[in-house]
């Protein structure tokens, strides 16, 4: 693998929370009318006409009847037609994920248009409904996480897929509906329609997202009908490190919700008699807090616990954070359970040893929209109330997290769920300090012109946490070879041996990642002088940034945000000896630089016959948008200026 497939695996490996938003959509049925298909399908064209494109969502029309009550009907018709391999191969099964206590599925079409003019229906035994592979892979069994999966037979670039799948739904929220429905994909859209008819007296704020799309209002029978429509909808072209989709994608966001205080009480409702307790969860508490001597401690030990000891089946299983959470005693005897699952349970827990806690609502992978209210939240976490008062939140899906509260929820919105109801809170960012790496070097230039040197990893927040995912994504007998293969940026001659770490599972004692290397032929020999490169301002071992300085900032431009889940940065500091028979004759200028939320400094400094070298460097925000991202490549750039320049050593003739 070369240095840049490799940064971006340790960009992946961070960054391991699997993020979902809920989106649904319905539909008119479409007539059987053959002819009239094969004239649309042959009106989209092909390669010639799209030649980005895999694959061309030729239509997707949604019909949704709403109840008073929030029940509703939905009907989705989609032509979805195969430009490429790529396309044949992403396209050739549709899964529809659903869960069982809200919704029922039925597939009333479903079949392959050959490009020849053809019809294939899809068997009924290529139709399969059953519970998601991720949790029978887990050993867990839930049969109310499921699947439905239409495999189309025989599918052929040139060929056009048809389904029409009607869905029944029980509201997530009661005498309420809320939806937001994608008009754009990672493919193109040439004909998307929606259209909402609700009973009249139910209030609908909506909005579109992104850019504009056509809307039209009509009344009738004590109805009102919404509908919305676009054509021909470029796609968007994905980018290395971007959030959700949702981000950039143009969408329309359809709420009954008066505002967040009513949901937050409603998210409270949902929780009523479930932070409950039993006999073995009573005797779990005392068992992990028996050693625990502060308030911190306590809270810590029953993290860990829900955190590590209680699968977490991803937010890939949720049909919303605003799902009915099981009671904390189920989770506790299942041993597993969503976010809201694991927060309820950690809530209950705390409350043993007479700590107050609340379920919190978040959005990671994009902002939350604060002017419609919306159950569409991406997890679920647990906000810890302090003794002093202070409120703390803590994510007990991550098992990896070793540090007191979570530093990616800075600068981020949230919901807690309160009985009385909350607004949306804004809570204040969280500084780059407190998620740092941190990597020393004792550092030796020798005789015959190599490099020795012995490397102490670490860190902190965030990139404790990014460290610690690594370790646990990576065999242990690949490991050492991540740190040779980025060992390759300070010098192809490096040789990187006797890598050791502490137990990356082990959350109470700091982690650490140690190891030696040499390099020869470092220097460069010009006669009277001889050069090298600053080896730490490679950031060779700089494993949490390395994938924004190797892959994520050579595009000139981006559409998306650079997700980046929290705020990070790293402080290097290299202590380089020199041999006899040298003198420092010059040291790279010192770079300081600071715009907006990235700052980066640079400094070399002779002291006491050796060479200190320190590094900084912070990203302030979560997420950067097209200005920030500037700001990062032009720190990137001061880098790269930095790491042209040499120390120059001159040969004064002392030898030992």
């Amino acid at each position: 693998m070369n240095r840049k497939t490799i940064a971006l695996i340790v960009f992946g490996l961070v960054l391991n929370l699997v993020l979902a938003a809920s989106v649904r959509s319905a539909q008119d049925p479409a007539s059987d009318d053959l002819p009239a298909l094969l004239a649309l399908i042959d009106k989209a064209g092909g390669p010639a006409e799209h030649p980005e494109a895999n694959a061309l969502h030729v239509l997707l029309k949604e019909r949704v009847e709403v109840e008073k009550n929030g029940e509703f009907n939905s009907l989705q018709h989609e032509l979805v037609k195969i430009l490429t391999d790529k396309g044949q191969r992403d396209n050739a099964a549709k899964k529809i994920p659903y869960h069982r206590r809200y919704n029922t599925l039925r597939v009333l079409r479903a079949r392959v248009v050959k490009k020849d003019g053809r019809v294939l229906d899809v068997p009924a035994e290529s139709i399969k409904d059953g519970t998601m592979e991720e949790t029978q892979q887990m050993n867990i069994l839930d049969e109310n996480f499921r699947r439905l999966s239409i495999a189309f037979p025989g599918v052929e670039i040139g060929d056009t897929l048809e389904t029409l799948v009607e869905t029944v739904s029980k509201p997530m929220i009661r005498n309420h509906y809320n939806e937001i429905s994608l008009f754009q994909s990672l493919e193109p859209i040439l004909a998307r329609e929606l259209t909402v008819a609700v009973p009249a007296s139910l209030a609908v704020r909506h909005k579109a997202v992104n850019g504009r799309i056509e809307y039209s209002r009509s009344e009738s029978g004590g109805r009102v009908v919404h509908a919305w429509k676009a054509a021909d909808i470029p796609r968007l072209v994905p980018e290395p490190g971007m959030g959700s989709l949702l981000d950039r994608a143009l969408h329309v966001v359809i709420s009954t919700f008066k505002d967040w205080a009513e949901l937050s009480r409603y998210g409270h409702s949902l929780n009523e008699g479930k932070v409950d307790s039993s006999a073995e969860m009573k005797a779990k508490v005392l068992e992990l807090t028996a050693g625990c001597r502060t308030e911190e401690e306590k809270i810590l030990a029953v993290h860990r616990f829900v955190s590590q000891k209680i699968r977490y089946m991803g937010s890939s299983m949720d049909v919303a954070a605003f799902i009915e959470p099981h009671a904390a005693s189920y989770t506790f005897e299942k041993q597993y359970g969503v976010c809201r699952d694991k927060s309820i349970l950690m809530m209950a827990m705390l409350k043993e040893i007479g700590v107050e806690s609340s379920d919190v609502m978040i959005n990671i992978s994009r902002p939350t929209d604060p002017e419609l209210p919306t159950i569409f939240f991406e997890h679920a976490i647990c906000g810890v109330r302090l003794g002093d008062g202070r409120m703390v939140f803590m994510d007990p899906t991550l098992e990896l997290s070793a540090e007191f509260g979570e530093t990616y929820v800075g600068g981020r919105s949230i919901l807690l769920m309160d009985e009385k109801g909350r607004d949306l809170i804004s809570v204040p960012p969280v500084p780059a300090e407190r998620s740092l790496a941190r990597i020393h070097s004792d550092t030796a230039l020798l005789q015959d012109g190599s490099l020795e040197g012995r490397v102490r990893v670490t860190g902190s927040g965030f990139a404790d946490f990014g460290l610690r995912s690594i370790a646990k994504q990576i065999p242990a007998a690949q490991f050492p070879m991540v740190w040779q293969q980025l060992g390759t940026m300070l010098a192809r001659t490096i040789k990187v041996s006797d890598v050791r770490s502490t137990d990356f599972s082990d959350l109470t004692v700091p982690y650490e990642i140690t190891f030696r290397y040499a390099a020869r032929d470092v220097l460069v020999d010009i006669g009277r002088y001889v050069m090298f490169k600053v080896p730490l301002s490679s950031f060779a071992f700089d494993v949490i940034s390395v994938g924004i300085f190797e892959a994520l900032t050579d595009k000139a431009e981006r559409v998306f945000p650079l997700f980046l889940f929290s705020t990070r940065g790293s402080a290097q500091e290299e202590v380089i000896s020199l041999p006899p028979g040298v003198k420092v004759a010059g040291i790279p200028d010192p770079v300081r630089f600071a715009d907006g939320p990235v700052s980066l400094t640079l400094e070399t400094a002779l002291e006491e016959g050796r060479i200190r070298f320190r590094s900084d460097f912070r990203i302030e925000k979560s997420s950067l948008d097209a200005e920030g991202y500037q700001s990062l490549r032009r720190a990137v750039r001061e880098l790269r200026k930095f790491q042209k320049s040499m120390i120059i050593l001159e040969k004064t003739g002392e030898s030992k």
